[in-house]
């Protein structure tokens, strides 16, 4: 029988198989780059409470595990390059929110439409400057903001290959710095302001994975 895990996919760069049982799907996605997936979709939730938003908490989270699908395609050999991407690697991974939608419309699963939001629209800036689309601010939809603050936080506070973890100050700083820029200008200031609530969820996160809360058999968390 073939090896149809997330992990497999990914080292061949192949879709996944419609065979792929719905919560394998979720689970190996979501923990692509050691949980990146997981932890965005928690501090989505976390936001949109925070923010009094009144988004569907199971939804969000959906979003934010599902957001960076497109990864599955992008392959290990750069997503933990041990030193910064080359402009042509760069170019690849500028790909993956398009690759992500296709992946999540091959599965055929009927996600919502804000998980489909999020995979393709997550790297969209306030100011415009984004991509795929280049939209604009409240062209954004609501949702996309949420993740797209948390995925920076958390991608900030996560120690990769070819940077050391930023520290509380500095993440605070940038969502100050990018309000009315990367971000929604209240959303932003809102999560700089709450940082340390972030922070406490994010850390329960990896208190929890450290303490040996393993993947079920047959996913990994790269």
């Amino acid at each position: 029988m073939p090896d149809c895990t997330i992990a497999s996919m990914w080292d061949a760069g192949t879709l996944p198989p419609l065979s792929l049982p719905h919560k394998d799907f979720i689970q190996g996605v979501s923990n692509i780059q050691n949980g990146h997936g997981r932890r965005v979709g928690l501090l989505a939730v976390l936001i949109n409470k925070l923010a009094g938003l009144g988004l569907d908490p199971d939804i969000i989270q959906l979003a934010g595990e599902l957001h960076d699908t497109g990864k599955v395609l992008t392959g290990r050999d750069i997503l933990h390059a041990p030193r910064p991407l080359t402009p042509e690697e760069k170019n690849v991974i500028r790909k993956h929110p398009l690759l992500g939608l296709g992946v999540l419309q091959w599965y055929q699963h009927d996600f919502p439409r804000e998980v489909m939001d999020a995979t393709l629209l997550h790297h969209e800036r306030w100011d415009g400057t984004g991509y795929p689309l280049g939209l604009k601010g409240q062209n954004i939809p609501l949702w996309v903001q949420v993740i797209s603050v948390a995925d920076t936080i958390d991608a900030c506070l996560s120690k990769r290959n070819y940077k050391h973890s930023w520290t509380p100050e500095a993440v605070r700083k940038i969502l100050q710095q990018e309000a009315g820029r990367a971000f929604e200008p209240k959303l932003a200031i809102l999560c700089a302001t709450h940082l340390d609530d972030l922070l406490e969820a994010w850390n329960a996160d990896y208190a929890w994975e450290k303490a040996g809360n393993k993947l079920p058999t047959g996913l990994h968390a790269n």
